[in-house]
């Protein structure tokens, strides 16, 4: 599957959750839907027909466990601010509206909610080869 197609599905969602009634009145010459491009990535060599999303909340201070992603993950953050270190690399911070792209076999060091009062909220697609794990628990 490519992101193109991903993405078709994931904005006919929004769309379709957020068109008003075919009643109201839309004022003429503004359109009711707007899209707003997050990320393109060209998937890696592989057999990506499974796809799977998920919401990930964080409450306030919470990390998830050192982890690694056999398949690739397309991130976006809907609340809060995240705390990431992919690999061994540098510390990323990332906020409501942001993205990422995490390539098959990346290792999440980091994954941790800054905030000690608020909560944090991810949009996660996965996207693989069938009968691969999402996530992979390493110590």
């Amino acid at each position: 599957m490519k992101i193109s197609v991903l993405s078709a599905v994931l904005f006919g969602v929004v769309t379709f959750a957020t068109i008003s009634p075919a009643s109201a009145q839309q004022p003429t010459g503004v359109s009711p839907v707007t899209r707003t491009d997050l990320l393109k990535q060209t998937l890696p060599a592989g057999d990506f027909r499974e796809v799977q999303a998920a919401v990930i909340e964080l409450q306030p201070g919470a990390s998830a466990p050192r982890h690694r992603h056999d398949v690739a993950v397309i991130a976006y953050v809907l609340e809060g601010t995240v705390e990431n270190r992919f690999d061994g690399g540098a510390v990323q911070i990332h906020t409501a509206g942001d993205s990422w792209w995490e390539a098959p076999g990346t290792v999440h060091d980091t994954a941790r909610n800054v905030s000690a009062t608020a909560r944090a909220r991810l949009l996660i697609v996965y996207v693989g080869e069938p009968g691969k794990p999402a996530t992979v628990p390493l110590k």
